[in-house]
């Protein structure tokens, strides 16, 4: 019997995109997260490729009502910087299949929210590291326009800008986790 596919639904919307502006942050107090209606889960990342270029990656979430959600994802960044991905659904099965060929694990709780500023709405993913006190706010908009208009300084939390810092992307945090 072949086994079902978990399908996205409402409850778990989909994550920031690849071009999100991201920012260190300190830790958000636990009201920030419930008064912006954060949707949680804890994240466990592996790697099966990791290339300057391309990475392939299990994302294996498991959200707080138990549910789990495990996508085979890959990204690309073209000759312009742009990275992009593909996010399909696996299943469990897949999973255990290619686990044993990956190299490089991480795990995280991740909160997504939606915050507003001066009437635009972003889409917002906070990360809290496993065994470090680094703290990662991902900020989205819809075009780079938007994403642009977000000010740091009107954010309830002090940031400091790392986007574009290829040392904050994917499989390279691993060595700023060793040594914060």
């Amino acid at each position: 019997m072949k086994e079902q596919l978990p399908q996205p639904s409402p409850e778990h919307p989909p994550t920031a995109d690849d071009n999100a502006r991201k920012f260190i942050i300190a830790p958000l107090g636990n009201d920030f997260p419930l008064d912006h209606d954060a949707v949680s889960f804890d994240l466990v990342v592996d790697w099966l490729e990791t290339n300057e270029d391309r990475e392939q990656k299990l994302a294996h979430k498991t959200y707080s009502d138990g549910s789990i959600e495990i996508r085979h994802i890959t990204k690309t960044v073209d000759e312009a910087g742009k990275r992009s991905s593909a996010k399909p659904l696996i299943g469990s099965d897949r999973y255990k299949e290619l686990l044993p060929a990956t190299s490089v694990h991480l795990e995280k709780k991740r909160y997504e929210f939606s915050y507003t500023q001066a009437g635009v709405v972003f889409k917002c993913n906070y990360d809290e590291f496993a065994d470090s006190d680094l703290r990662i706010l991902e900020v989205d908009a819809p075009d780079e326009r938007t994403r642009q208009s977000f000010d740091p300084s009107q954010f309830p939390a002090t940031l400091k800008e790392v986007t574009g810092d290829i040392r904050y992307y994917g499989y390279r945090i691993i060595q700023l986790l060793a040594t914060s």
